[in-house]
């Protein structure tokens, strides 16, 4: 499938993510409700995910557990705006034969888009800490020839963590920190379990595998600032692209200023991805996150000498 194909089928998933329930529901009425009524009736009083097989808008079957794969299920994609933007941004830069580096995977979305932008000939390495997500993903990704998955956290030593797991229609949030969610309404409610995880650092997986990744998506739930630490010893002497997602003050960005500002001293600049997948260049992000009424957002950081 060309770029453009794929792009013309992405702004199909942002046409249905943008419109009503009512509009949402009349496109796709039977897995409408069957997502919402198993979220509403038997979710929330049992608390038991249920797994799913869909077709994501590139045309490859996924598996999915509900209610957390909701709007995969009901759209093809990841349908949050900024996780559009992620995805035509991998589209406009990703190319046949490249690395991809996904770190917090969750189900693979991001990674088997990169699968099909890359090609057999390219590479798709993809990072789970949660052995329960890491299920499905190893399900998504098992069969498929270019893309091996790791059931291991990133982090700046090899070692043991303890890891929080949340039940399923929280499992995004899965993190070794939970005090940034102790304040919402329904951490009480949907409490997680700890487990211990192993984690690795990304230098020397890097060099063992002999790789020089394109882009490096991270995605960790507040142990950012470890996953840039265990890998700057490649990015001093490398220049791949990051792409970060990064949380607003009121989120409790601490470890997000700080990866930032050590990616900057990298030599590092901070761009946001826009409408059509492109980069535009910002000098504060907090602030642009606080200008634009953002609580999250996908930061792209490029190598000065390679930023366009």
């Amino acid at each position: 499938m060309t770029d453009n194909k794929l792009i013309e089928k992405l702004n199909k998933v942002e046409k249905i993510a943008s419109a009503s329930k009512f509009k949402r529901m009349l496109m796709s009425p039977f897995k409408y409700f069957h997502a919402i009524l198993f979220r509403e009736l038997i979710y929330k009083r049992k608390k038991i995910e249920k797994e799913i097989i869909t077709t994501t808008f590139f045309d490859t079957k996924m598996h999915l557990l509900l209610p957390s794969g909701t709007d995969i299920y009901l759209t093809g994609g990841k349908s949050h705006d900024s996780e559009i933007r992620l995805a035509k941004f991998l589209i406009n830069y990703l190319q046949p034969g490249d690395t991809f580096i996904d770190v917090g995977a969750h189900y693979g979305y991001f990674s088997l888009l990169a699968s099909t932008l890359v090609h057999n000939n390219g590479r798709v390495y993809s990072f789970e800490a949660s052995p329960t997500t890491y299920k499905i993903l190893n399900k998504n990704t098992i069969n498929t020839i270019n893309v091996e998955g790791f059931n291991l956290a990133v982090s700046d030593e090899n070692a043991a963590l303890k890891f929080y797991e949340f039940p399923n229609l929280y499992s995004e949030y899965n993190t070794i920190d939970i005090t940034q969610f102790q304040k919402e309404n329904w951490f009480l409610r949907y409490k997680p379990r700890k487990i211990n995880i192993r984690s690795i650092v990304l230098d020397e997986f890097l060099l063992a595998k002999g790789v020089n990744p394109r882009i490096i998506k991270i995605d960790v739930e507040g142990a950012e600032l470890k996953v840039i630490n265990g890998l700057s010893k490649y990015l001093s002497e490398s220049s791949p692209m990051i792409a970060m997602e990064y949380l607003s003050q009121k989120r409790g960005n601490k470890e997000h200023q700080q990866a930032a500002a050590k990616l900057h001293a990298l030599g590092y600049l901070s761009f946001v991805i826009d409408s059509n997948g492109n980069l535009k260049q910002i000098e504060k992000i907090s602030k642009y996150l606080k200008e634009m009424a953002l609580e999250s957002e996908n930061i792209v950081f490029v190598k000065a000498q390679n930023a366009l």
